[in-house]
């Protein structure tokens, strides 16, 4: 079992007390699982504090033994649930605060009331913004558990084509990419951090499926099987000529790869595959202007007006209520980090950024076409890290 690297720890937390002292604050008090393994680590039940100065204290509620055994921190202790946590930083030498940081983005409105009540001498500011910008940049560790996990999705989309046949399921397909990731080390999760955003490690979506619309943060959704989860593979079955979108993710050691491609048992519909090559043309036009400094909120425009100039406006990205506003968004411990290509994101591209690149098109009644590949910014451009070929991957009947 691979454990973050005791130096990445270490890096991450003296730059993000860096930043800590520039807004002024004492420290912060970290909840919420990702942030906590960034950090330390680990993703026991723990609660985390990272002082302005000196050595964090994370408090282990649960898997003490097993938090010993994976994280580097110095101040590690066990506690009997969140009432003991003002008295623990008391043995650890913390008093006096009064201006902490929180995920407040994330913070149950329950868990900040306790807070409020407990530390009432304390100004409470979000910090959630600043930690997404912090993990928007990757270090060569992050890539490389990105890359490990992109080879798989690879791996997936070639054995899938021997197995996608007329009249099997979504559901069936969607099965056996499960086999597939978990047999080459998927951990068996994607996470997200919007609020009730859900992902399945694939949506396989055939013909109207890729159409159907869902609460999902997505150009597509489909229906599922259930309306418990209204998403993903149904009980539909693969036909001819008519377009099978799989979008396939995978996690290595939390570090996640994201993947679109399109299929076709015999021919596309004209105006689908005009579509398709458009995708094309909006991943070369990517490839050929992102770079570092250049603004989100550009790439995402040069998109949506490459889209309208080939006529397809109105499916681009999702169509009617289904369609949303980004073209792009950061991959590394949750699938929706930063930054994201929209057009009300302020930022520009920074060197080792890792972006999910997405331009997709939905038809009503007839499905979803498109490509997704994630890309790592250079000094002077962009790498793709997905392998699968850019191309609409034709089967035979």
């Amino acid at each position: 079992m691979e454990r973050v690297p005791p130096q990445e720890i270490h890096q991450r937390l003296a730059t993000f007390q860096t930043d800590l002292a520039a807004h002024g604050l004492d420290g912060v008090l970290l909840f919420q699982n990702v942030d906590i393994f960034y950090f330390s680590g680990t993703i026991q039940s723990s609660i985390l504090f990272i002082p302005t100065q000196g050595d964090p204290t994370l408090m282990v509620q649960k898997g003490f033994q097993r938090v010993k055994e994976e994280s580097p921190l110095k101040n590690i202790v066990a506690v009997n649930g969140k009432s003991h946590l003002s008295n623990t930083l008391q043995d650890f030498g913390v008093r006096g605060v009064k201006h902490l940081g929180l995920e407040l983005d994330v913070l149950p409105a329950q868990l900040y009331v306790w807070l409020a009540e407990t530390f009432p001498q304390c100004r409470f500011v979000d910090v959630s913004v600043s930690i997404r910008r912090r993990r928007m940049v990757k270090s060569a560790y992050e890539t490389d558990q990105i890359r490990k996990a992109a080879a798989i999705l690879h791996q997936g989309y070639m054995e899938i084509q021997g197995f996608i046949k007329e009249g099997v399921s979504e559901l069936e397909i969607d099965g056996r990419l499960a086999f597939i990731a978990r047999r080459e080390g998927h951990m068996g999760i994607l996470r997200m951090r919007g609020w009730n955003q859900e992902m399945t490690h694939a949506h396989v979506l055939s013909g109207d499926s890729g159409s159907v619309v869902s609460f999902l943060n997505s150009p597509h959704g489909g229906s599922g099987n259930t309306p418990a989860m209204a998403q993903g593979a149904s009980f539909r079955r693969i036909r001819k000529n008519e377009p099978v979108g799989i979008d396939y993710g995978v996690g290595i050691n939390g570090y996640l790869a994201d993947q679109f491609r399109t299929f076709v048992i015999g021919d596309l519909p004209p105006q689908l595959a005009k579509a398709h090559q458009c995708s094309r043309e909006i991943h070369d036009l990517f490839a050929q202007e992102a770079k570092p400094g250049v603004p989100c909120a550009h790439l995402y425009a040069m998109a949506k007006e490459f889209a309208s100039q080939a006529g397809l406006d109105d499916y681009f990205m999702g169509h009617g209520e289904g369609q949303v506003r980004f073209i792009g968004h950061g991959l590394g411990l949750e699938i929706d980090e930063f930054p994201l290509i929209a057009p009300n994101f302020e930022g520009a591209l920074a060197q080792n950024m890792v972006i999910a690149y997405e331009p997709k098109f939905v038809f009503p009644g007839q499905g979803v076409v498109g490509m997704e590949d994630d890309y790592l910014v250079t000094p002077t451009g962009v790498e793709r890290l997905t392998l699968t070929e850019q191309e609409l991957i034709k089967l035979k009947p």
